[in-house]
């Protein structure tokens, strides 16, 4: 994972996927209470997102039948959720999905428009397949590039509350340990 080029200062661990994103300017910046309502639907998002990528852990030992019925029933319940996570998403009118990355101070993406560069913005981030979703996070607008028929966007986030950025921190930590598993998995394949 690498920096977020546009975002001067950007640091730390960033998640690079393809999301569902929406990007809508704002002529004025959000309410307190808009913020304070913003910010505790997305610390129940997070949560649950959380709550849903947990796994059942390995057990110590093979042969223990009560860890492996847990197993099973794990999966049934992960099955049971991603089914009805594709459901709701075809149900729900989803934004068009974008190459995003982002950390817990910005978000950078790739798209057919863009808002102005100062502007304060406001971002609906679908980053869960099985909980479709929204994270809100309002910004300012730090660079817009233009690329051959699309454009690059870097939002600064304001306002985030600490456990809403920690939540995205452990959801961006997620996503990486996800992603080098599958790494690993990809190079011990015969």
């Amino acid at each position: 994972m690498n920096n977020l080029p546009l975002i001067p200062g950007a640091t730390g661990l960033v998640c690079e996927d393809v999301m569902p994103l929406r990007c809508t300017q704002l002529t004025h910046a959000p309410t307190e209470a808009q913020r304070i309502q913003c910010q505790e639907a997305n610390e129940d998002i997070l949560r649950t997102i959380a709550l849903l990528d947990e796994h059942f852990s390995e057990p110590g030992e093979e042969h223990d039948i009560t860890a492996q019925g847990m197993q099973r029933i794990d999966f049934k319940l992960n099955l049971v959720l991603d089914l009805v996570g594709q459901v709701l998403a075809h149900h729900l009118t989803l934004p068009e999905s974008v190459s995003v990355s982002f950390n817990t101070e910005a978000i950078q993406w790739e798209g057919l428009s863009a808002p102005d560069a100062g502007a304060t913005v406001k971002v609906e981030l679908y980053a869960s397949r099985k909980y479709p979703r929204a994270i809100v996070l309002y910004g300012k607008v730090q660079a817009v590039q233009p690329l051959p028929g699309a454009f690059k966007v870097g939002v600064v986030f304001e306002g985030l509350s600490e456990i809403v950025s920690d939540g995205l921190g452990k959801l961006i930590f997620r996503h990486h340990r996800r992603h080098v598993a599958h790494a690993r998995r990809m190079h011990h394949v015969p």
